[in-house]
């Protein structure tokens, strides 16, 4: 499984400015990812992710998960865990969690100060390729998001042998504009961008060779690309644009 962190410009500066002594880190590290994206790319049938989140506050906090999705793929679902520690924690089902957006978690932690809790994140294929983006948010008491992180899971559990394609993009920091080089003759083939909220900003049909597609008109941020073909996203990456 391929995992990649991005940071998340202004997303990630905004949540830090509202922190409130909640950092995230990856089980037992010591950097703290919060305010990014996490990448996991895989053909597995179900994939996941677990975090821990540091209370540095001072003292005990009462915290609970939001997840919220930021990009829906149909026809797969999501669920997760939560609690001061995996034995105490609790877990949500897919026939809970998935059908909602936003899901809180029903029950609370108290966090005592300088502890790590434990959150889980599962996202379920049901044989569908393509990606799925969730954010997930740690709130007090007073339902005040205190910080959160993403997950991008992309999945090609079915991708075929004949829906394979080369492509290089570059530059990756892009100005103006961004070169997509397909290698060889395909059909059906498209460049999407998604800005951070999830919502595609440019299209573009693919040919053989060198495609130049116009970035003039956006605004500098990272963005994320997918490269598809009849409709299968057979690869997401992320792009930082910078005039």
């Amino acid at each position: 499984m391929k995992k990649i962190i991005t940071c998340v410009g202004l997303f990630a500066i905004t949540l830090s400015a509202s922190a409130q002594g909640i950092e995230i880190y990856y089980p037992d590290g010591d950097e703290v990812i919060s305010g990014t994206v996490v990448e996991l790319n895989s053909g597995d049938d179900s994939m996941h992710q677990e975090f821990d989140v540091k209370n540095t506050s001072g003292a005990t906090l009462n915290l609970r998960i939001e997840r919220i999705k930021i990009t829906e793929l149909e026809g797969t679902q999501d669920y997760l865990c939560w609690g001061a520690n995996p034995e105490t924690g609790a877990c949500y089902s897919a026939g809970a969690v998935s059908p909602e957006n936003p899901f809180i978690t029903p029950d609370a932690s108290d966090l005592e100060d300088g502890g790590r809790g434990w959150l889980a994140t599962y996202h379920v294929t049901n044989g569908i390729d393509g990606c799925a983006q969730y954010r997930y948010y740690v709130i007090d008491d007073s339902d005040i998001r205190l910080d959160s992180v993403d997950v991008l899971y992309c999945s090609t559990v079915s991708i075929k042998e004949d829906l394979k394609v080369t492509v290089s993009v570059y530059p990756n920091p892009a100005s103006n504009f961004v070169n997509v080089v397909m290698e060889n003759e395909h059909n059906n083939v498209d460049f999407t961008l998604y800005n951070i909220l999830g919502e595609a900003v440019v299209t573009a049909k693919l040919n053989a060779g060198t495609n130049e597609v116009a970035l003039n008109k956006l605004p500098n941020g990272v963005y994320f690309y997918s490269i598809l073909k009849e409709g299968n996203i057979l690869e997401t990456k992320k792009l930082i644009v910078r005039h």
